[in-house]
């Protein structure tokens, strides 16, 4: 569910009203910081927050996270 929800456009919000609740919050906290990107400062830490949430048995509660930098996954180096 974690790669679902990565693979969800940046605009695309969740049809279910908790999760649509908790991912404005949890993006409106997280800029809030004004980390930025790479930490060097800035008001706009993250571009999207994305939750999925599904039914599972009350003795488990399993979490799948998925956050990475889009500067860390994108990059070129060229010698000369």
């Amino acid at each position: 569910m974690a790669k679902k929800a990565l693979l969800r456009d940046l605009e695309d919000r969740s049809d279910n009203g908790e999760d649509r609740a908790l991912e404005e919050t949890l993006f409106k906290q997280i800029n809030e910081t004004d980390i930025g990107p790479m930490g060097l400062g800035g008001r706009t830490t993250c571009l999207s927050v994305k939750v999925e949430s599904h039914p599972c048995h009350i003795a488990s509660l399993p979490v799948a996270v998925n956050l990475q930098c889009h500067s860390y996954r994108e990059g070129t180096v060229m010698f000369q």
